[in-house]
């Protein structure tokens, strides 16, 4: 007995010694970690620089960046981009490289090999070998500032690069031009449509197609009428008090795909939005001009069945822990085999498009816009924006508004249909893309809706978004709402007109007195998402199949054609009875309802409790413990075509209603005083896990409140950057 417990006693303690152990090596772990935080004070004398550099931040971790000159600015920004986010940035670069599977193994092969079949990396090099010398002065003081950070620290690494145990490789002016491709073929995506109507017509006819992609009505707003004579954005200016709002929307990440900052130099100051890795800003003003950019949904890329292969090009993917990986991809004259490198196309299949040229100069074009001082100046920094093609909106301090639409698209009439062959050999001339300049009606509309009417004379193509945005805007200017108050809309205009169509099918009272207000406290928001997630599925899947899947998104548009004009759609083809519309919206709303009690119980609860604003960490989101540890979550308003947008997945059968995708970043720049513009940004300045500003600013982003860079806020940290 007395051997039993004293084995007992040696087995706790033996238990207890370990669990202490344990405990020590987690906090010794979590201490050295805290190291990675940057020292936002005091002074350091570092290499590269021609003067001393200041970086102020303030409570909320926003850089003032003070140089004498564009090159110092340039090195102090990279200084505070890698101090705040260097592991968004090497992610970046080995992701649009294709090497990521030299730091996490087999487990990337796919991304790596997707990115090397698109040539991201060769497109960087390019493109930094083509930059014209001052603004390669630039982009080189960027990467110093960079590289004097790595070598500078003294403290672990970020935790995603520290547990991985490697030393960085200096940061490369290619480096930083890496991130406009990875951007530009986010951003082109009409290629995927391509692919999924060429897989329908295996199945549909050609009008059923049509119905599923429907053109615009001619009642929808065009953002410039009779020229001839489109991610999801919100962009408007207006003349008369010259004012410019924006609000790019992209996926909803941690760390947040923009930093705030404010750049101040002899030669003029830039405020707004830059992107860790690049030393440009991307959106915001100068002092004299503010641009803000949408997506224009243009055709700019073709399926080809039957290309022209004219090169092959071998690589090798090293992989950690395992054996390389050989890669034989085939180009074409006008871009790649996809085949080669994912299964999204058949076999030999290519995607062509002017965006895989290796002259592309959109770097250099954003480089000239941010010193551009009024409108000819902005035009002639633009003819260089080449892809994406990009709604770029102009407003200037005398008034003047404008709106081009830059980028190489091809010169053809159709391109809706997937092609046997190259249907373009010429490009639309850049003094043919559409542009205005001062409209008399004084202001500038665009929320991706169409950008022109039959008058054009060239195809740009038809996928444009639901116009519900950009009547909604316009309403609220007609009503002469404040620009904040109508950036934060949550009015659905879909939901409206939709509703009658619903209702008159099942008179469901709890949504008979309900406005379209897609408020978070609400539950009648969510009701109606989940009947119209329901009635998409009852109306078109039958016939769709097993494409239906990929298909299937919230699409007032396509469900209006069908319930008004398409009533075939109705019916179920795999039955024998002939349904109604009014037969399949009934079916939709029971299951509907089935979905909500089995997943909510008896009681509906508000929107915001399945619309949850989900900012996904890219390494530790998908691993149980650590991303809920840095992930973030907040219940927001909005819905997919409100203004204040909150797109949802319906095809996501665990998370439908999660909000997905949205405004990223907001600003009202005022064109009056410039220093009186207002900017929010979704998360926080850090990627850092440790740092106070991780996510500090994730309320106030969803409350709709902004934040000023103005000049004269007091700096909370104070950094000094000499010369060594």
């Amino acid at each position: 007995m007395n051997i039993r417990r004293r084995l007992r006693r040696w087995t706790l303690r033996l238990a207890a010694a370990l669990l202490v152990a344990v405990i020590l090596a987690v906090g010794a772990g979590l201490l050295w970690l805290r190291t990675s935080l940057p020292e936002l004070d005091g002074e350091l004398r570092l290499p590269g620089l021609e003067g001393p550099v200041q970086i102020l931040r303030d409570r909320y971790g926003v850089p003032t960046i003070r140089a004498g000159n564009s090159a110092d600015a340039a090195f102090g920004l990279g200084y505070a981009h890698a101090q705040d986010r260097f592991a968004q940035m090497e992610l970046m670069r080995r992701g649009g490289s294709g090497r990521m599977s030299e730091l996490v193994g087999s487990i990337a092969l796919d991304f790596d090999s997707y990115a090397r079949g698109l040539a991201l990396r060769h497109q960087a090099e390019s493109q930094a070998a083509a930059l014209p010398p001052d603004l390669r002065r630039v982009t080189e003081a960027y990467a110093a500032g960079v590289n004097a950070w790595l070598g500078a620290r003294d403290g672990a690494l970020p935790w995603e690069l520290a547990i991985l145990f490697y030393d960085p490789e200096p940061w490369s002016v290619a480096d930083s031009m890496l991130w406009g491709r990875v951007m530009a073929f986010r951003l082109i995506g009409n290629w995927r449509a391509e692919a999924l109507r060429a897989h329908m017509a295996e199945r549909l006819t050609p009008e059923q197609i049509r119905d599923l992609w429907p053109p615009a009505s001619v009642d929808d707003p065009v953002t410039l009428p009779g020229l001839g004579g489109s991610g999801a954005s919100n962009v408007w200016a207006v003349s008369d008090p010259a004012a410019l709002a924006n609000d790019p929307h992209l996926g909803l990440t941690i760390p947040n795909t923009w930093y705030l900052a404010r750049i101040e130099t002899p030669e003029g100051v830039l405020a707004g939005a830059t992107a860790p890795g690049i030393p440009f800003m991307v959106l915001g003003h100068n002092g004299s001009i503010a641009w803000g950019l949408t997506t224009p949904y243009t055709d700019t890329a073709d399926i080809v069945t039957q290309p022209e292969v004219v090169a092959i090009r071998r690589e090798e993917v090293a992989v950690r822990w395992g054996d390389s990986v050989g890669l034989e991809l085939r180009r074409t004259r006008k871009g790649v085999v996809v085949s080669d490198f994912s299964d999204a196309l058949p076999e030999g299949w290519a995607v062509e498009s002017p965006a895989f040229r290796d002259d592309d100069r959109t770097a250099e074009a954003l480089g000239r816009l941010n010193r551009a001082r009024d409108w000819p100046e902005f035009l002639a920094a633009l003819r260089n924006f080449h892809s994406p093609q990009q709604n770029i909106v102009y407003a200037d301090r005398t008034g003047r508004i404008g709106i081009v639409t830059p980028g190489r698209v091809p010169d053809r009439r159709g391109g809706f249909e997937v092609s046997g062959e190259t249907t373009w050999s010429r490009l639309i001339p850049f003094d043919r893309l559409p542009r205005r300049t001062d409209p008399r009606s004084g202001r500038i509309v665009n929320a991706n809706n169409r950008l022109v009417d039959e008058t054009y004379p060239y195809y740009l193509g038809r996928e444009w978004n639901a116009p519900y945005r950009a009547i909604r805007i316009h309403e609220l200017l007609n009503a002469q709402a404040d620009h904040a108050t109508i950036q934060n809309d949550t009015v659905s205009l879909s939901a409206r007109e939709l509703l009658p169509h619903l209702l008159a099918a099942v008179p469901d009272m709890r949504l008979r007195a309900w406005d379209g207000d897609m408020d978070r406290h609400r539950p009648e928001p969510l009701i109606y998402m989940a009947w119209m997630r329901e009635a998409v599925r009852a109306v078109f899947a039958d016939e769709l199949g097993p494409l239906f899947h990929d298909w299937w998104a919230y699409r007032p548009l396509v469900l209006r054609r069908a319930l008004l004009d398409r009533p075939a759609w109705c019916d179920d083809v795999r039955t024998k009875p002939k349904e109604t519309c009014h037969d399949r919206l009934a079916l939709a709303h029971r299951r509907a309802v089935a979905f909500l009690q089995n997943r909510y119980g008896s009681e509906t609860p508000p929107w915001g409790e399945a619309h949850r604003a989900r900012f996904s960490h890219p390494l530790a989101g998908r691993i149980p413990l650590l991303g809920s540890l840095l992930n973030r979550e907040i219940a927001t308003s909005g819905g997919p075509t409100t203004v204040n947008r909150g797109g949802s997945r319906f095809r996501d059968e665990r998370d439908p209603f999660r909000h997905a995708h949205g405004a990223g970043y907001r600003a009202i720049y005022d064109l009056a005083d410039p220093d009186r513009s207002r900017f929010i940004q979704s998360v926080g300045q850090s990627g850092n896990p440790f740092s106070p500003h991780y996510d500090d600013l994730v309320e106030l982003w969803r409350d709709g409140a902004y934040i000023s860079l103005d000049p004269a806020r007091a700096p909370v940290h104070h950094l000094i950057l000499r010369p060594e």
